[in-house]
């Protein structure tokens, strides 16, 4: 079946609750009558005359059963792709006597991890769109007042009950910064990290945003597919690349169009922050980044820049046209401007400051001084790159000094002297610790003080996001390996907590 189509209100924003990017229904107050996971289904709603099942009548969509008492019913649904919000669809097609009289919507950031249960309790939720009136049997079309802030997690309420066939959360993804952040490289078109289509020059059969997709397209229809052009030329489409960046490869895939793939392909580049219409159609500023090149159907195309510039956009020319399945371009970004501040600063520190700074990520004076000495950093990606090779070139001495910097888990403080940094964030990092119960503080403990006399090291666990439970059954299963096992588990562990606190305190810098 063809997805739905996007409202022209929302065109060029992406459905940040889509099944194919991972949206999923966590929870819903009542599906009595038709399933909360209907809401996310990528197809338009259907009807089925007379069909009825052991409940009632089968409806595509979510329903719940009337309410018999004061309140209302409601649905979380966890984003594919955390954005910000700028408007939602609320189809109630086909729900004429049944759907509700009017909608809210509330959103929030939260880990992808986090339960129906922890959200439900949140007190953290804010509206994204007040309480108001949805009509029965239509696509209502809700644009937001102003963009919402980042979230990950939205929250549908129906009053006071009924049917809603359909939700789309329609916005900008923004992905969390760590994904531009790694030494390999990274899709800087897919949907999901931020890519998205700024213009093409047709789309009769298939909108190129197929082409950013996750995954291969499962059929013709889950491609870019332009009509059969009847003048001299070529189709095109620009993808505006989630960040700046230099692309080390593209991967080209025409399979499923066996006889209407295009013949050749040419790719050029843009580097330009906000290009008009115009720019974006002619030929001012572009370069080209792949020589034409002819493709054949039914087959991935792994294509090669000619040369490593930084760009914006990239535009893709088919020959004359036809259709593409989906399109890969892997590379790596550049800093953005508060980035680009926050490495200058770390550059332009003192020895000591920057030594003091190092050592409260991470408590082994080697690796903080190689990484004083490593200065300066030409980028967040190389900062990253050279803090993971420092250590795991340091030799095990230096890996037990840092262990020895850290509380043991549910310590609150170490008679070894810390920095008022490295304090605060092994607190932050052990917050699964409160409100464990006596029982479980005592058994860390004890496990602790055994672990430390069979190994000679201190247990180390990236504690964050993990509860009291969850560490305690960690250090139960590795206080019985071999003092070779644990010294590398630990290692591991602490390459984990030093990359986490270089973020925390690059985060804080750029925020400045």
């Amino acid at each position: 079946m063809q997805s739905q189509p996007v409202p022209e209100a929302f065109g060029g924003l992406v459905d940040l609750a889509a099944d194919v990017l991972g949206g999923f229904v966590l929870f819903a107050t009542d599906d009595y009558f038709a399933g909360k996971e209907n809401l996310l289904r990528p197809e338009a709603p259907v009807w089925k005359e007379g069909a009825y099942t052991d409940k009632g009548k089968w409806m595509d969509g979510w329903e719940s059963q009337r309410k018999r008492e004061p309140g209302h019913d409601w649905a979380i649904v966890r984003l594919g792709a955390p954005g910000v919000v700028r408007g939602v669809l609320v189809d109630t097609t086909h729900f004429k006597g049944n759907a509700p009289q009017a909608i809210t919507l509330e959103g929030l950031e939260a880990p992808h991890t986090a339960t129906a249960a922890e959200l439900g309790a949140s007190d953290a939720w804010s509206p994204l769109v007040a309480q108001r009136a949805v009509k029965p049997d239509f696509q209502n079309v809700i644009a937001l007042a102003s963009p919402s802030r980042r979230v990950t997690h939205v929250r549908l309420h129906i009053h006071p009950d009924g049917g809603v066939a359909r939700l789309r959360v329609f916005g900008e993804v923004a992905p969390d910064a760590r994904v531009f952040w790694s030494a390999g490289s990274v899709d800087l078109g897919a949907v999901e990290n931020g890519g998205a289509i700024a213009a093409q020059s047709d789309a009769f059969f298939g909108p190129p945003q197929n082409m950013l997709l996750p995954g291969r397209g499962v059929n013709m229809g889950d491609g870019w597919e332009t009509k059969r052009r009847r003048t001299p030329g070529s189709d095109w489409a620009v993808v505006r690349l989630a960040r700046r960046g230099v692309l080390e490869r593209i991967d080209l895939d025409t399979h499923f169009f066996k006889g209407n793939a295009p013949q050749a392909v040419r790719i050029d580049g843009l580097d330009a922050a906000s290009p008009s219409a115009a720019a974006l159609a002619g030929t001012k500023g572009w370069r080209t980044l792949v020589e034409r090149t002819q493709l054949v159907q039914h087959h991935s195309h792994l294509l090669t820049p000619d040369r490593p510039t930084p760009v914006t956009h990239v535009r893709v020319h088919i020959f004359p046209h036809g259709g593409v399945n989906r399109l890969r371009l892997h590379g790596h970004a550049l800093d953005t401007g508060p980035e680009q501040r926050a490495i200058a600063k770390l550059n332009a520190l003192g020895a000591g400051k920057a030594l003091a700074l190092f050592q409260s990520c991470c408590g082994s004076r080697t690796w903080a001084q190689w990484m004083v000495d490593l200065r300066p950093f030409g980028s967040v990606r190389e900062l990253f790159a050279e803090a993971s090779e420092v250590w795991w070139s340091a030799a095990p001495s230096d890996w037990e000094e840092a262990f020895a910097a850290h509380p043991r888990i549910g310590q609150r403080s170490k008679a070894a002297p810390q920095s008022a940094r490295s304090a605060t964030w092994s607190q932050g990092e052990q917050r699964g610790v409160d409100g464990a119960s006596a029982d479980t503080q005592a058994r860390l403990a004890a496990l602790n003080e055994a672990y430390f006399k069979k190994h000679g090291f201190t247990f180390i666990v990236c504690a964050t996001g993990k509860s009291a439970d969850e560490m305690l059954a960690l250090l139960e299963d590795r206080r019985k390996r071999s003092r070779a096992q644990e010294l590398d588990a630990a290692a591991v562990e602490q390459h984990k907590i030093t990359a986490l606190r270089l973020e925390k305190w690059l985060r804080a810098e750029m925020e400045r």
